[in-house]
């Protein structure tokens, strides 16, 4: 429930994202759908982080404390989402690195991204 409203979100967004950029292409779908699944995890995951108070470790049966399986996610998404981002153009190292294929005029979304370091 919360899940799909929010991968339909993210799909959305991040279509629209590459739109601006001229960089979506149909073929990119199946990555488009990973990538947004995991923005979608990684938001419920810091949701819960919260409502925790940002409790992220937990015993263990010896008596000492281990990382919760909840900050070993979201760190783990966060990484996934940023090789994933960098495949589908969405940060401004990959997109500067990428030959694109230019029509003449690119999007204002282009031109800043793409000054930046």
């Amino acid at each position: 429930m919360e899940y799909e409203k929010l991968l339909k979100k993210f799909k959305r967004q991040v279509k629209a994202d590459m739109k601006a950029l001229n960089v979506y292409k149909p073929e990119f779908e199946n990555l488009i759908n990973i990538y947004s699944g995991m923005l979608a995890q990684y938001e419920i995951i810091t949701k819960r982080l919260i409502e925790n108070e940002f409790n992220i470790e937990t015993e263990t049966q010896r008596g000492g404390t281990k990382k919760s399986a909840l900050a070993t996610t979201q760190e783990k998404l966060r990484t996934d989402i940023v090789i994933y981002g960098d495949r589908l153009l969405l940060n401004p190292k990959s997109l500067r690195n990428a030959k694109l294929e230019s029509k003449g005029k690119t999007s204002k979304l282009y031109d800043v991204l793409s000054k930046l370091e």
